[in-house]
């Protein structure tokens, strides 16, 4: 099977570049994923998908390269048993009706603020907020003492970046989106590109322009000693004294391998970043689609994606539906963002933000409504790529053959492969 040639290429190279296409899809998919959420739940296509990526990355890059204060154990200690206590809050919003309080625009600030005041009191407490703190409680102890451990730099990192991008994203959802709630539909999308530049630009002048790799699938740095000549013993011998220590820089851990020499010819190589990255990128989505089929808050996800109207006068609380769902597709897109960036370019805003765009075509390809046509879509999508380099020996193929791809299947079917087709009856 070695000497089989497909078009000039071995059987080997083809096979090749097809695995490394199906590992970079799948983070495709997890890119894609985050999109298609927004646009089921509210139908905006999200132009800031590619910053939420950046900026939950360097939330990651922070504390993973600068270690964490005291200070910062704590903070992420207490984020942890906020998010326990709002998970087991959030478990009944789709099985209990919660009817629309009804307030008046006229009435004064202290009357409002009364009403804040005895619907917290309520929340805080009610039974289940009462059992929600028994694990939170657990769970703060357990996380400050892994945080605390000297090899935990990635377990301080990825909470990091899980609280900073939660942050990010639910401030996105009240202060941009949320008030723009029955607006026209472009209004809400210009929105998004808006958040990108705001992010783009908090980003330099915070962080600064500069690339910034995460050496996760590296060695561990080398001290080579300096030495100089400084005299003869008795034997003869050149006598040599250190005076400073030279630090090589960390080396990429070798790909993993596969033997198939017997049948290929050479050994299948799977790149540590991609490999790893493919698996969390799965492991994130199939826990995404648990939660949207099997839990309560799935299904009031479900019921706001279909309609809003609909799923409001029934008593759902559509703004805090929102919310989770900004603070999720943040979470995603951090995730994406810190895998991307353990590969050779790092965090860069180049690179980072126009992974998203690359990632249209396979939204687009999968059905813009689609929970399963992203995977399909971006899994395609990064066999395309990597294919159109073998094949064409360039790598402008990688930005336009996704593109020939997406019109000739959009040219058959509109809707895309997954699509639901809506059928307006008068």
């Amino acid at each position: 099977m070695s000497d089989v040639n497909i078009l000039g290429q071995s059987l080997f190279n083809i096979i090749q570049f097809t695995v490394w296409g199906i590992l970079s899809g799948g983070i495709y998919a997890l890119v894609a994923l985050g999109i298609v959420i927004i646009n089921k739940a509210s139908g905006v296509f999200n132009f800031a998908h590619g910053w939420l990526m950046f900026i939950g990355g360097l939330f990651f890059w922070q504390v993973f390269q600068n270690g964490a204060s005291d200070q910062v154990t704590a903070g992420l200690s207490l984020a942890t048993a906020f998010l326990v206590v709002g998970g087991v809050m959030s478990m009944g919003i789709g099985a209990v009706v919660l009817r629309p309080e009804t307030s008046s625009t006229t009435e004064g600030w202290q009357a409002r603020l009364e009403k804040i005041g005895r619907k917290w009191l309520t929340t805080l407490t009610s039974r289940r907020f009462l059992i929600a703190l028994i694990p939170a409680l657990v769970a703060a102890v357990v996380m400050a003492f892994l945080l605390n451990q000297e090899d935990s730099k990635i377990l301080r990192g990825a909470m990091a970046g899980i609280v900073g991008s939660i942050l990010i994203g639910m401030f996105v959802e009240r202060f941009t989106i949320r008030p723009l709630l029955g607006q026209p539909l472009l209004t809400a999308i210009l929105m998004t590109l808006a958040i990108g530049f705001i992010i783009q630009g908090a980003t330099q002048l915070i962080w600064g322009a500069d690339e910034r790799p995460i050496p996760v699938f590296v060695e561990e740095s080398e001290s080579k000693p300096i030495s100089v000549p400084t005299g003869i013993d008795e034997n003869g011998n050149t006598i040599y004294t250190v005076i400073g220590y030279d630090i090589l820089p960390p080396r990429a851990l070798p790909d993993y391998q596969v033997d198939t020499e017997s049948a290929l010819g050479e050994s299948l190589r799977f790149p540590r970043n991609l490999t790893w990255g493919f698996a969390i990128a799965i492991a994130t989505f199939l826990a995404f689609v648990w939660l949207f089929q099997y839990t309560s808050i799935g299904l009031a996800m479900r019921a706001t994606a279909e309609n809003q109207v609909l799923a409001e006068s029934v008593g759902l609380r559509v703004r805090l539906i929102l919310a989770i769902v900004w603070g999720t597709v943040a979470v995603m897109a951090g995730i994406a963002g810190v895998i991307q960036g353990t590969g050779g370019s790092g965090l860069s805003a180049l690179v980072i933000p126009a992974l998203a765009l690359r990632v249209f075509p396979a939204v687009l390809l999968g059905g813009m409504d689609s929970v399963t046509g992203a995977l399909v879509g971006g899994i395609i999508i990064g066999i395309v790529e990597q294919l159109s380099i073998l094949f064409i020996s360039t790598t402008a193929a990688q930005e336009f053959a996704p593109f020939i791809v997406l019109i000739t299947v959009l040219y058959f079917k509109p809707t895309g492969l997954f699509g639901q087709k809506r059928i307006d009856r008068v």
